[in-house]
């Protein structure tokens, strides 16, 4: 009979000249070690064999935890465990809380400190658990599991008469970060505060006191909103330091008080005057500051049909003065840019129609400036303001901010989607951006069927469609309209060219080529980096003063959502019945029911 004796140096072990080596003397080290090998190939396991020799020595083995408990012990969904030290005698009175025991008995040669800590948390149960046998392989000694459910981990060292033990409870994720976040909209109420304070401290606080506390926390955050207006002229300075060419101004009133204020990054000009279509849609939305105000945004789309913003404005109130400086929706264009044509967003129109005119005062609206085939510009697939709209929808929370922290977001949010796009169009290899590389595909296959007659070298009758369509290569036009208005081909333009040896992304507009979709993301939107007690200015700008608006608040109950529109209602109210059809239970046929059922039988 021998005895075998398995030994290895773990690798930060090497560099000592009396370093004893880490024995094998269970399965669990055995198994350690094997898992430890795979990262570091190079340790090499030692092998002594020796005879053996008998022993009255009562050796107990190391448990191991049964198959139920071991199957269990992965089991547990992704939670933090929270490691604490308590004494062992504290265990049975309190067993519910979010603790773990971490006792050193006093056959242990080590301590744990460095590895396992109070307060400490793990990602999930098996986190803990690679934690652990990572530290029992490298210290050779072992342990055993006591409990293992969904709830608690408890393991004790093996030899039984050893005190060391480790005790973990998983918490939910939402309890350990819900407080490290500014996402989190609401935060605690004054209630909330309230139940803490007693349940934390025992102390009972008012309403009010709840109240005013929640505010002084929210502006230790965010800043305290009387103060931020008077640093907006040395905000505006930074910026335009961090982001040449970007333009910015503000206008105060005759007693110094804050009108409104506008910004442009100058990385989003350029963009624009790059490879962008000429089409911007301009919109408001409220703020929910305590001195409200009017948030202007002017927003165009990129080649992938991506929103690129190109200014925004925070205003006291949407008027035409404030618009001048934003692009005014009805009046300033002719002042601010006389060549250009305004045109209306449908959905608004519809509202109107459907609440003021009953679809009688639709000719009055100006087709040229709703309808794209009458419009006299190019408006491409922008029918909407939906872009505008979406970026107010990104900045919901920040429109509670006073109006630093919410150009802070602005730009934040800038920086973000600059750097997000960059890097997705720098990987994309195709000619055309993703979403026209996408709609041409779909055209592509709707036009296999389509048969192409030549009319001239550059002519084609396109036939197999609803209708037929001429198609005209060189003027890149087709009677279908599509072609014309999008400058994206048709599917009778692609199945024409597809007939005479063309490939469709030569007959698109050069704005949806990958190349120019990375031109207008090529530079970056770059933060103030210097902090607000370092920021430097010239003297006028020292010296600026902006006082907060003057403003009164409206009666009733502040409002937190938009209204609900006419076509939101209508929405609403039919559901996912507006996409089935009638049957009508006397004729059969679809569209009408049966009481205005007219037809004969």
């Amino acid at each position: 009979m021998v005895n075998i004796e398995l030994s290895y140096l773990p690798s930060d072990l090497v560099s000592g000249n009396d370093s004893p080596p880490v024995f094998i003397t269970t399965d669990r080290q055995l198994k350690n070690f094997l898992t430890y090998v795979k990262n570091q190939a190079s340790r090499r396991l030692c092998v002594c064999i020796r005879s053996k020799v008998e022993s009255n020595m009562n050796e107990e083995a190391a448990e191991s935890p049964n198959r139920e408990e071991e199957a269990m012990l992965y089991k547990l969904p992704d939670a933090a465990i929270d490691y604490q030290t308590k004494p062992e005698e504290d265990e049975s009175d309190d067993d519910n809380e979010h603790e773990i025991d971490m006792i050193t008995g006093k056959y242990v040669r080590f301590s744990l400190v460095d590895v396992v800590k109070k307060g400490q948390h793990f990602s999930s149960k098996t986190a803990l658990k690679a934690t652990m046998e990572i530290c029992a392989m490298k210290h050779n000694f072992d342990y055993k599991l006591v409990k293992s459910d969904k709830k608690v981990w408890y393991v004790r060292c093996a030899d039984n008469d050893c005190t060391w033990r480790v005790r973990a409870e998983g918490l939910t994720v939402g309890t350990l970060t819900m407080h490290k976040y500014e996402s989190v909209k609401e935060g605690p109420k004054p209630n909330d505060i309230i139940q803490l304070m007693h349940n934390d401290h025992g102390v009972e606080i008012s309403y009010p006191l709840a109240w005013e506390a929640r505010e002084y926390a929210v502006n230790a955050v965010r800043g305290i909103p009387e103060e931020v207006y008077g640093e907006i002229p040395k905000y505006l300075h930074m910026m335009k330091e961090a982001n040449p060419g970007s333009h910015t101004f503000y206008e105060t009133d005759t007693n110094g008080r804050f009108r409104f204020l506008f910004i442009s990054y100058g990385q989003s000009i350029r963009g624009f005057q790059t490879a962008l279509r000429r089409v911007i849609v301009v919109d408001g939305t409220f703020l929910k500051s305590k001195y409200k105000g009017v948030l202007l945004v002017a927003t165009a789309l990129d080649g992938n049909s991506n929103l690129y913003p190109i200014a925004f404005g925070d205003v006291d109130s949407e008027n035409d003065r404030a618009w001048e400086w934003n692009t005014s929706i009805a009046k300033a264009p002719a002042k601010v840019y006389p060549h250009s044509h305004h045109g209306i967003c449908i959905h608004h129109l519809l509202n109107n129609v459907v609440t003021y005119y009953k679809g009688k005062g639709v000719a009055d609206a100006d087709v040229q400036k709703w309808a794209r085939c009458q419009f006299p510009g190019y408006r491409y697939d922008v029918r909407t303001t939906n872009p505008a709209e979406s970026i107010n929808s990104a900045l919901r929370s920040p429109r509670e901010f006073p109006v630093i922290p919410l150009l802070d977001s602005i730009m934040e949010m800038m920086t973000r989607w600059f750097f997000k796009r960059r890097t997705k169009s720098s990987k994309h290899t195709k000619p055309l951006t993703i979403a026209v590389e996408k709609k041409i595909n779909r055209r592509i296959e709707k036009s296999k069927k389509f048969q192409v007659f030549p009319v001239s070298d550059d002519r084609f009758l396109v036939q197999g469609d609803t209708f037929e369509c001429m198609v005209d290569l060189v003027r890149r036009t087709c009677s279908c309209g599509k072609f014309d208005l999008m400058k994206i081909p048709c599917r009778h333009a692609i199945k024409a060219a597809f007939s005479v040896g063309i490939r469709a992304h030569t007959l698109t507009d050069d704005m949806y080529t990958t190349a120019s979709w990375r031109s207008i993301y090529a530079e970056s939107i770059n933060p103030i980096s210097v902090p607000e007690d370092a920021w430097i200015a010239p003297p006028h700008v020292q010296q600026a003063e902006v006082l907060p608006p003057e403003t009164r608040r409206a009666a009733g109950r502040r409002k937190k959502r938009r209204y609900e529109t006419v076509e939101d209602k209508i929405r609403s109210s039919q559901g996912t019945q507006r996409y089935k059809s009638r049957k009508c239970s006397r004729c059969g046929g679809v569209g009408h029911n049966r009481s205005t059922c007219d037809r004969a039988i």
